[in-house]
């Protein structure tokens, strides 16, 4: 009779692991009703347009794919308190000249992919072994740390038939370290890499960060509940932008839509801000040596692209200082472009994505040139500067001011994309 009682409690606990694995599949992302959400913002739209979504056992994923079904793979990976309208340009352009199938997604927490209540576990070796739902009645819980986005990535290639695809990696800052974290789990699965202005070597550490990393018990339950209304109310928002130096300059528009991601993420869809707060805690933002040094042994191509103005990871040290982790790689510096260097200067850094991503794999990165085109076909692709520039360095918010980092140089200047990321 003793030896029963654990196979009961065993086979209850499958079962409600099971259960809420399933139940979770077929949410969708967590909002507030109308009711719940402050009465002054209650005319505020989703700022995101929706694409295809899945069920995880971390709620729902947004995603879209772009090109042929026979096309090679693309995965693209966001930054921080971005979405996957950063690449929305950039996919259309690789499928229609390259015949690639782009897919881009928005990592749990950000955009309209669910931001499921956070880990509070304090080791990952501990949650590891928590079943879904447990110690929450919201459903799973997530640590939002590299390998928790990594996964993330592979359920949804799993669920969109792309389980044994081999990939290339297409990654902007923290997607940039996202993608290295993929590359380390799935290492045979990657093709090549490129990565513009990846994260986790910023070189200086704000006092902020520290606050964070000592309480960040207290602080990510509470962050939900001490975000203050007034501070976000309109008008209130645009003084305190036209007070900022670097967001000079911003037209009436971009106000406006840089305050409807704010207040739709913190006070209508649910679990934001706890989200960004674990993921600016958990991920090592300031020495990610040895995940860069792990992936770099393979021999597979890399791209570094680098912003020449990226005032938060400068090309001259932290640039070289990556480049230097990877036995096969290539570290370009755009002219004239900042930390988004994707949205800065696309006429310069599409073509060169492009060219790479045709590379064969046993390309020697050390023989290939600036990935420059020939000018004529530069002509022919030349109208991606009169398309209207609703770039989503667009639905990036400025993050770096979580974390501390006010002293970032990359000032967005375009009325649809007047953001600073990580």
């Amino acid at each position: 009779r003793q030896a029963v009682r654990p196979s009961k409690v065993l086979m209850g606990a499958l079962q409600t692991r099971e259960a809420n694995a399933d139940r979770w599949k077929s949410e969708a992302m967590r909002c507030r009703s109308e009711p719940q959400v402050p009465r002054c913002f209650r005319e505020v739209r989703c700022p995101y347009p929706k694409g295809q979504t899945i069920g995880s056992v971390f709620g729902a994923i947004n995603y879209s794919v772009c090109g042929p079904e026979n096309g090679e793979v693309v995965m693209c990976f966001h930054g921080l308190n971005g979405s996957r309208m950063l690449f929305q340009e950039i996919a259309v352009y690789l499928a229609r000249h390259g015949g690639f199938r782009v897919v881009t997604f928005d990592l749990y927490g950000h955009g309209l992919s669910n931001a499921p209540p956070v880990d509070l576990c304090p080791s990952r070796a501990c949650s590891s072994c928590c079943l879904p739902g447990c110690c929450s009645l919201s459903g799973a819980r997530a640590r939002y740390d590299l390998e928790c986005f990594a996964e993330q990535t592979a359920e949804l290639l799993s669920s969109i038939g792309l389980a044994a695809a081999r990939v290339n990696l297409l990654g902007f800052s923290l997607g940039g370290a996202v993608a290295m974290a993929f590359a380390k789990r799935f290492p045979e699965r990657v093709m090549r890499i490129a990565a513009i202005s990846p994260a986790g070597f910023v070189p200086r550490v704000p006092p902020l960060y520290y606050l964070l990393r000592a309480c960040w018990c207290c602080l990510i339950p509470l962050a939900p509940h001490v975000v203050c209304t007034c501070w976000y109310k309109k008008e209130r928002f645009t003084r305190s932008l036209k007070k900022d130096p670097q967001m000079q300059g911003m037209g009436e528009q971009a106000v406006t839509n840089l305050w409807s991601r704010f207040v739709w993420q913190l006070f209508v869809k649910r679990g934001v801000a706890g989200a960004t707060l674990a993921t600016c805690s958990r991920v090592n933002w300031f020495n990610l040596s040895h995940l860069y040094n792990d992936v770099g042994r393979h021999p597979r191509p890399t791209l570094l692209l680098w912003g020449e103005r990226d005032g938060l990871n400068p090309p001259a040290t932290v640039g070289q200082k990556v480049a230097g982790y990877f036995s096969n790689a290539k570290l370009l510096v755009i002219p004239q472009a900042g930390h988004i260097a994707l949205c800065d200067q696309p006429t310069e850094v599409h073509p060169r994505i492009l060219r790479f991503l045709s590379l064969p794999e046993n390309t020697s990165m050390a023989s290939v040139g600036e990935l420059g085109m020939r000018q004529s076909r530069l002509r022919a692709e030349r109208p991606l500067e009169s398309q209207p520039k609703t770039r989503e360095g667009s639905a990036e918010m400025p993050v770096p001011m979580i974390l501390g980092n006010t002293d970032v140089a990359s000032t967005v200047q375009d009325e649809g994309r007047d953001t600073l990321t990580l």
